[in-house]
């Protein structure tokens, strides 16, 4: 529903006619104390603090963004947006995963106030004037040495 309501919320962006929207939501668990990372038993945690999420040891490790020995893991949320015309739809993929992630803080903040929301970006991108765009991987590693140019003579 976000990347339809983009066009209400970016300014300048117009209302495109999507195709296809989906939201993948992967979940990742946190390390152990021993540092073997996923898999392992979920623990119990005695809540103790003012309520905004500060009874965690991280908190009182005096570090801000929560990163600290009890890892409790992460989400990784990947929106994929397709439509039939000849328009971009990055800002479409970016809100459906915005608005995905502030929805999972909206039903954790319960828990743990400490979270936190990063990395919101455009990793791949197809069709258009533009052509494929990846993260990472230039033109001339993607069609061997060269490239292409995006000149005319």
């Amino acid at each position: 529903m976000a990347a339809k309501k983009t066009s209400e919320l970016v300014p300048l962006c117009h209302n495109i006619a999507l195709s296809y929207v989906g939201v993948e939501i992967r979940v990742f668990g946190g390390a152990s104390e021993d540092g073997k990372g996923e898999g392992r038993e979920r623990e119990v945690h005695k809540w103790a603090g003012t309520g905004q999420g500060d009874a965690y040891r991280w908190h009182q490790e005096g570090n801000d963004k929560g990163e600290g020995k009890a890892d409790f893991g992460k989400i990784e949320i990947t929106a994929t947006v397709q439509c039939e015309g000849k328009t971009g739809v990055e800002m479409e993929a970016l809100t459906a995963a915005s608005v995905a992630g502030l929805t999972v803080y909206d039903m954790c903040k319960a828990v743990d106030k400490g979270m936190w929301i990063e990395g919101l970006r455009v990793v791949r991108k197809e069709g258009g004037k533009s052509g494929t765009w990846v993260e990472g991987v230039s033109i001339s590693e993607e069609h061997g040495e060269g490239g292409r140019e995006g000149k005319r003579g």
